[in-house]
Order: structure tokens, then sequence, then C-alpha cells
């Protein structure tokens, strides 16, 4: 792994259908950190953080370096989107089961007919899609204490890139006391902002709905 603070940036390596995007996330000092880059030339010796591609049926594939998350159980995910909201959101949902091919991005109509219950998800993350601000995230009791939060947010910052939305995943001043600790080990600094606001603990219960996550367990680490 590069350093604590080496730049995060985007190189998009192909188009999909509706302003999609197959993208790939670079740590190096080449370019400004969150910035899209379409023909950076050639990136083969440079530390892959993310990827995202297509599975041969169109959805979204994204790989997250286990260099990087080397105790997160691997994962597919589950997309909700609330383009309707005053502020539109994402959320993504990791499941661990063997019901799709892991890295795979599924739809909720499509989640709705598979045979896996929503207390089933390891991790969930939600942001705020035209800043990449983190709203919540939550990691499953069994899971925490592994790098499943930095997982998931890496995740997020994948599909934030493959939809082409602006802004760069990032934290902003407000989280509860375990996730301000857990901070501390944080590999972009410049995309944590300061405390603002200090939140109440809040653990979710057996079956909580998928597009709901719930808190910082883990250190997130966007990039």
């Amino acid at each position: 792994m590069p350093p604590a603070g080496t730049p995060a940036w985007y190189e998009r390596t192909g188009e999909f259908p509706n302003g999609r995007w197959h993208v790939q996330c670079l740590l190096d000092d080449t370019h400004p950190d969150g910035q899209v880059v379409d023909n950076p030339g050639d990136t083969s010796g440079l530390f892959r953080l993310w990827t995202v591609t297509a599975t041969a049926d169109g959805h979204p594939l994204l790989w997250v370096n286990p260099l990087s998350v080397p105790d997160a159980a691997a994962s597919w995910f589950v997309v909700l989107e609330d383009r309707n909201a005053d502020e539109p959101t994402a959320s993504l949902v990791a499941f661990t089961t063997d019901h799709l091919p892991l890295g795979t991005v599924i739809s909720d109509p499509e989640f709705f007919h598979l045979p896996v219950p929503n207390n089933e998800q390891v991790a969930a993350v939600r942001w705020w899609t035209q800043s990449g601000a983190v709203d919540q995230v939550y990691v499953a009791e069994h899971r925490r204490g592994s790098d499943q939060a930095r997982a998931i947010v890496y995740a997020a910052s994948a599909y934030h890139q493959h939809r082409g939305w602006p802004g760069r995943i990032h934290i902003d001043g407000r989280r509860t006391a375990a996730g301000q600790q857990a901070l501390s080990a944080r590999r972009h600094p410049t995309r944590v902002a300061p405390l603002e606001k200090l939140l109440a603990p809040m653990d979710a219960p057996a079956g909580t709905p998928a597009p709901s996550p719930d808190d910082v367990h883990e250190p997130p680490q966007p990039a």
C-alpha cells in the first residue's frame, strides 16, 4: 500500500450506456486527489484501490483491492437510490452469500426476488450523491473490528464514480464517538472534515431493512 495521504484519483477506462463509466481508482502523486482523468497514459505500475467493470449481463461489477482491506469479507451489493429527495441519496448494502458473484451490484427490485433476508447484510453505507458526503455507515455486529466499513466505503466510492456523480466520497463533521475514535487511523485525511457534531450511538436491530444503514463501527476510509 502507498503511504497514508497519497492522492487517490480516477481513471475512466470506458463508458457504459446512460453516462455510466468503467473506472478505476489509483493511488499516486501524478494527479490531485479526487481528479477524474480520461487518458492518463500507462498506469500499469500504479496501485489500484478499486475498479468498476461490468458483468456479462450489464450489471456493475465492483472490485476492492484486498491488500487495502485484508480482514474484510468479499461481498456483492444492493443499491438503492432516492432521486426525489431534496438532497438525493444512494445506499449500498453488502452481502456475502453465494447467491451472486462477488462484486455484483443489483437493484432493490432484483434483490426482492432473492431468498436472502435483510438481516444477512454485513455492511451498508448511505451518502449524498450530489456532494459525495457520507451520511451513515453500518457494520453487522459479527463483522465489527475488521475492515468491513472501510471496504463498503471504498465500494461506495467506486459506485459514485461509476455513475459519474460530482465530487468524491468524503466524511463530513458529524459522527459517533466510535466513528471519531476510528478515524484516527484514516488513510485519506483530506477527505475527513473536523468534528462538528458528536452523534449518539445507533445500532441496527436484527432485520433492519437494507435501505437503512445506521452507524460507524469501523474507520470509513473514502477514496
